[in-house]
């Protein structure tokens, strides 16, 4: 009788891990995989993620946060916590940083397939001409990469990375999850769903401009609420901005909310706005379609690419279109038969936002093939 197979030893490094973290390194566990989570920092510099929760893979903090180790320290720290996993696989975020290039330089030197995760695109934002070659400098150590959207994908060919080296799946989160964390609630009436924003208060996100379209939506004689969940350092100017349009009794603040307020929020909304002017992925569009809510959604979210089918489970506008984004609205807003279709259609394509999508990129540029256990189905 044959020994049992050993399980797939990968190591997995972030910044810091919040939900949409332990959903994929769950899920690679899940699939058979033998998982060391790598992060950088005890908190995130950016996110006040929501932490806790079971893990079934083994976490590695390489600082205490409490200043800059500088690249050389980190990048030891970094291929020591690799050494330490036994992973000939390795998948790296943060390509930019100075010690995770030579971590990754020296652990491609060192016998190890390193793997990038990234989901930029060239819609991002100005490109500086002197950053093309320091990108396909700091990619070159890279066998392939995880990313999220076709537009990431084409950014990744563009600095060198060969097509049949990436995978897409990268941005994803755990459905099952998602969906057992909202409250039950009873539907409201499609007349009292108000608009939903969930979002950073930041420029990049548009905000102004939302309020613009709700401000025009109650002056054409709209009855609707706008309520926003997030914080930021624009709230107080957002705040203001709709004090002197006139809206201010009709937009609700709701701040910083947990995983769980945000889904049944969602569930209660007739859709969700996310007018940016500048998003990566988005990953709150598959919390909306893993509640049933429909979006209406800036095409600079990459997102677009993969989730959204325009005039199906939402609606793509230019976010610089004012017009565009009122009148689609509108469109929700007046006809209940297209929010109930396309609320359907959004609760039945949240799975291609699932982490399945993530395990599948990681066996298949793993080259794993069948020796690991299928992805778990969604209810």
């Amino acid at each position: 009788m044959g020994q049992p197979e050993m399980p797939f030893p990968v190591a997995v490094m972030w910044e810091n891990f919040g939900p949409s973290h332990h959903d994929r390194l769950r899920a690679l566990a899940q699939a058979g995989m033998a998982v060391t989570g790598i992060q950088l920092f005890p908190q995130s510099r950016i996110y006040d993620w929501e932490t806790g929760g079971s893990r079934n893979w083994h976490e590695v903090t390489l600082t205490d946060g409490s200043g800059n180790p500088g690249a050389v320290r980190l990048a030891a720290r970094l291929v020591a916590a690799v050494n330490a996993s036994g992973a000939r696989h390795v998948f790296f975020c943060h390509y930019d940083l100075p010690g995770v290039f030579l971590a990754s330089v020296w652990l491609r030197l060192t016998g190890r397939a390193v793997f990038t995760m990234a989901d930029s695109k060239f819609d991002d934002g100005p490109r500086s001409w002197w950053r093309g070659p320091a990108k396909r400098l700091f990619l070159a150590p890279y066998h392939g990469a995880i990313t999220a959207s076709l537009r990431s994908r084409d950014y990744l060919r563009h600095f060198g990375i060969p097509a049949a080296r990436i995978a897409l799946g990268y941005d994803t989160l755990d459905i099952r999850r998602l969906r057992a964390s909202a409250t039950a609630a009873d539907a409201p009436e499609f007349s009292q769903r108000p608009f939903l924003v969930v979002a950073r208060l930041i420029p990049e996100k548009n905000l102004a401009a939302g309020i613009n379209a709700f401000a025009a939506y109650r002056k054409a004689g709209g009855s609707r609420m706008l309520e926003l969940i997030g914080d930021g350092p624009l709230r107080a100017a957002l705040e203001q901005h709709g004090r002197e349009l006139g809206v201010a009794n009709w937009i609700i603040w709701r701040g910083n909310c947990s995983s769980a307020d945000v889904l049944s929020a969602m569930r209660r909304s007739l859709c969700l706005l996310l007018p940016s002017l500048q998003e990566t992925y988005g990953l709150v569009i598959i919390e909306a379609l893993a509640a049933g809510l429909p979006v209406i959604v800036s095409r600079r979210a990459g997102a677009v690419d993969i989730l959204v089918d325009d005039g199906v489970n939402g609606l793509v506008i230019d976010p610089e279109n004012g017009a565009q984004l009122l009148s689609a609205m509108q469109r929700l807003d007046g006809d209940e038969a297209l929010y109930q279709q396309a609320a359907s259609a959004a609760f039945a394509s949240a799975m291609r936002g699932d982490t399945r999508h993530f395990v599948n990129g990681v066996q298949t540029l793993a080259g794993t093939g069948g020796k690991m256990s299928p992805a778990p189905a969604v209810d």
